[in-house]
């Protein structure tokens, strides 16, 4: 599945240098209703809540991901006002988890007489994936992933490039000072085809298209020798 990832230049330089992506953490998240799905109005069940938010921020992760690279509002908000960078990744079906979209929060019932006190599979996973419609617009999907092992130096948890996660494209924002040959430089060689573009307001309808003025640049693999 083709997904994509806006980031600012500063950061896409040290993706692209360390070949991976960080697991973000839900209490740095910008929507401040993460993991607050259920309605809590009532001070027992605000506990579960509580509950259920601690054990995600603890042990969960997640890489937000798009749809759709075209969009300009999410060039405005992720990628520092169309100065960065988005990166098309092919990444593995089973691992996307798509986000759901509700004008209302949810009444669940909780209690010694339902299995599990009624924290079901289910309704832990709706917690993970599910925000306001003001949101909606973002078409997000979702990498979830276990807080396993930190990077030593950082202290962080990342996700490598690979075979469930790879690198396809490199798209230039419209106001990124960035080249197309800096990009080829800074890329290397690379284990997949990765095509390199530069995109820019539509001239007949609001959204991004391609920079056609300035070539695109695909890079690919080495061949491998047959002796």
């Amino acid at each position: 599945m083709r997904l994509y990832y806006m980031t600012s230049a500063k950061w896409a330089e040290v993706i692209l240098k360390e070949r991976r992506l960080k697991l973000s953490r839900f209490h740095e998240a910008n929507d401040p209703f993460e993991l607050n799905l259920i309605d809590s109005r009532d001070p027992s069940r605000r506990k579960i809540v509580k509950m259920i938010e601690k054990h995600h921020i603890e042990r969960t992760g997640m890489i937000c991901l798009g749809a759709v690279w075209d969009n300009p509002m999410i060039w405005a908000h992720y990628a520092e006002k169309h100065t960065g960078i988005c990166l098309g990744l092919e990444v593995d079906d089973q691992l996307v988890s798509a986000v759901e979209y509700t004008n209302e929060k949810i009444d669940v019932e909780f209690g010694p007489h339902l299995p599990n006190h009624g924290l079901s599979r289910e309704l832990l996973n709706k917690v993970l994936t599910t925000k306001s419609k003001v949101w909606e617009s973002e078409q997000e999907r979702r990498v979830l992933g276990e807080l396993k092992t930190p990077d030593p130096k950082t202290g962080l948890y990342y996700t490598d490039f690979g075979s469930q996660v790879q690198l396809r494209s490199v798209i230039i924002g419209y106001r990124c000072t960035w080249t197309i040959a800096e990009v080829v430089s800074l890329l290397g060689q690379v284990v997949e085809p990765v095509r390199v573009w530069k995109v820019r307001p539509a001239f007949g309808r609001f959204a991004m298209v391609e920079q056609h003025g300035i070539k695109s640049v695909t890079i690919h693999p080495p061949k491998v020798s047959r002796k």
